[in-house]
């Protein structure tokens, strides 16, 4: 996932639901507490934060197959 990407929720996951549709507009890796952080935007410039755990094997499956929840909208012109 990269920031600045729109995406669309394939499979709802944590508050988001299918067919939401969301930007990344902030990741990064904190290593002192092992975290993965996630920033995304709503349609309405919500802000929405997600937070994995390097240290919880159901976060880290979660991280791993991130293609599975979120696709890539490659043509967002009409959003």
């Amino acid at each position: 996932m990269k920031t600045g990407n729109t995406y669309i929720v394939r499979k709802s996951i944590f508050n988001f639901k299918v067919g939401q549709i969301l930007t990344l507009i902030k990741y990064g890796y904190q290593a002192y507490f092992g975290e993965y952080n996630f920033v995304f935007a709503d349609m309405e410039n919500k802000n929405i934060c997600v937070v994995l755990r390097g240290d919880d094997e159901e976060d880290m499956k979660i991280y791993h197959n991130l293609n599975e929840y979120f696709e890539e909208l490659y043509d967002n012109t009409n959003l």
